[in-house]
């Protein structure tokens, strides 16, 4: 899946939806910004563990939680959580009882923590008095300011602060005088934040701020994101839940699209320049660790009237090594090369749950043995000899008599990899389609299954390490039992991109 926010996270299970509201709210510009545009609707579908993730009830040991709080941005929240909590206490269930009918939020700069939300209540007077603090006015607007935060340029151990107003209907809270002050521009200048696409929950990214920041950065290890504006929503649409999101910039479509049968994942990639490691690394060359220079240095051969002392010793069809010299490409270079030249315009995968791979991309007849040459290189350098054979309309490449090393078949312009040609006899149907830009299908049920596995890979669990995956990613599944699928599909757009995840079973789109 692409990079998503933990909010849009957080509420992956909600069966309602909601129309957008009319109007906006005065939510300055910021990397993020979330509306809520029906706050009772949203209340009304918020269940199990994601209604105890925001009221704070999760209980000791939950995994998101105890991940989370390894983090250092997850460490750095509670600790400041508590200092703010020493001004104000307030919880979900405290915002539930200003009756809000819609609320948003900017979260202006991670690092610092330093957000406004802005809470739409028809109540006169809080049910929970906020401290008085320094009264102060701006743009002709009272406010009040409790304590100041990192936002506004102090030096001192607190970073969330805080400052709050009333104006109108509206009550404003923020973590620094200034992330108020910019929502009270937005307040008196009538400007207003309305999410662009309609749904339970509605965001805003700044993809290129985001980008730039470095806790962001550390904590989503995920490749480069698209550059921007991302707008997202989450909707119910035909009983089943699904995200939907949108973008701006170029996007080449015509993938092609399969249903793998038994695949715990499967995914078209538009990304061309890594059809070659992949290739190289899910069956070419699996294995823990892939050399960008795995061949020795060979030194030349001794002269015929050299004296050597132990002649005898010296093997003439091998050249000694040499322990000075860098190693080199070899068959990588060949093999980088002719996929450079080969001009692929993305490919696609399938895992099995026993953990074979397929791949498939489009290739040119006209380079099809210098992809044999290419693949007996790197499999000579592996384990020696290789021989071909012809199975079921199948290219098998194999290591000594009868030890199936690669596989190929084609269909079309397409040509599909395996490591054996037992795995090509049931090669999935498939057709390219000009709009998708790329889709991906995840068994979330297989994926759990794999628990075990990645939590034994990266280490047990610690306060000093982090484990993305066996921490975040598996508890995150615990917390979606009634959804056995994920399905991801971009499209292109007259101005961009759109994508829609669907919650589900695991199908192809």
């Amino acid at each position: 899946m692409t990079r998503a926010s933990l909010l849009l996270v957080v509420l992956l299970a909600l069966p309602a939806s909601v129309p957008a509201a009319d109007n906006g709210l005065p939510l300055p510009p910021a990397p993020v910004r979330v509306v809520i545009p029906a706050v009772p609707a949203f209340e009304a579908a918020l269940t199990g563990a994601y209604r105890q993730a925001l009221t704070g009830e999760l209980p000791e040991g939950n995994a998101v939680a105890t991940a989370w709080r390894r983090t250092q941005v997850g460490s750095k929240l509670e600790a400041e959580w508590r200092k703010l909590g020493e001004d104000v206490a307030w919880s979900w269930s405290d915002v539930q009882k200003l009756r809000p009918s819609r609320l948003g939020l900017s979260l202006l700069t991670p690092g610092s923590l330093e957000a406004v939300l802005v809470v739409d209540t028809p109540l006169a007077a809080l049910p929970s008095p906020l401290p008085a603090g320094e009264g102060k006015t701006h743009a002709g607007i009272a406010y009040s300011l409790v304590a100041r935060g990192s936002g506004d340029g102090t030096d001192d151990d607190r970073r969330m602060g805080l400052a709050w107003a009333r104006h109108g209907g509206l009550l404003l809270l923020a973590t620094s005088e200034r992330a108020l002050l910019l929502a009270l521009d937005e307040a008196a200048a009538g400007r207003s934040f309305a999410p662009a696409l309609p749904g339970v929950v509605s965001m805003a990214l700044d993809m290129d701020a985001l980008s730039q920041d470095r806790y962001f950065k550390r904590e989503f290890l995920f490749p480069p994101t698209p550059s921007g504006r991302v707008d997202a929503a989450l909707r119910l649409e035909g009983g089943g839940l699904v995200e939907v999101r949108q973008g701006s910039g170029a996007s080449e479509g015509a993938a092609l699209v399969f249903s793998a049968r038994g695949a715990m994942a499967a995914a078209w990639e538009p990304d061309a320049a890594g059809a070659w490691p992949a290739f190289r690394a899910a069956l070419l060359e699996p294995g823990p660790e892939l050399r960008d220079k795995p061949v020795p240095p060979l030194g030349p051969l001794p002269a015929a009237a050299a004296l050597v002392e132990d002649r005898y010793l010296v093997n003439l069809e091998k050249p000694p090594l040499r322990n000075d010299a860098p190693w080199e490409e070899g068959d990588v270079a060949r093999g980088r090369e002719l996929f450079a030249r080969a001009g692929l315009r993305g490919f696609g995968y399938a895992v099995s749950e026993d953990g074979s791979r397929l791949m498939v991309f489009e290739w040119p007849q006209s380079l099809m043995a210098d992809l044999d040459g290419a693949c007996r290189a790197t499999l000579h350098r592996r384990g020696g000899p290789v021989s071909a054979h012809d199975v079921q309309g199948a290219t098998e490449l194999r290591f000594g008599p009868d030890l199936p090393a690669l596989a190929w078949k084609r269909s079309g312009p397409y040509v599909w990899f395996a490591a054996s040609a037992r795995r090509l006899g049931d090669v999935p149907a498939a057709k390219a389609e000009a709009e998708v830009v790329r889709w991906a299908s995840l068994d979330l049920r297989a994926a759990r299954a794999e628990g075990a596995r990645w939590a034994r890979a990266e280490g047990p669990a610690s306060p000093e390490s982090v484990r993305p995956f066996s921490d975040r990613i598996l508890g995150i599944l615990g917390w979606m039992p009634e959804t056995s699928g994920l399905l991801v599909t971009r499209r292109r757009a007259a101005s961009g991109w759109t994508e829609r995840v669907e919650f589900g079973p695991a199908k192809a789109p």
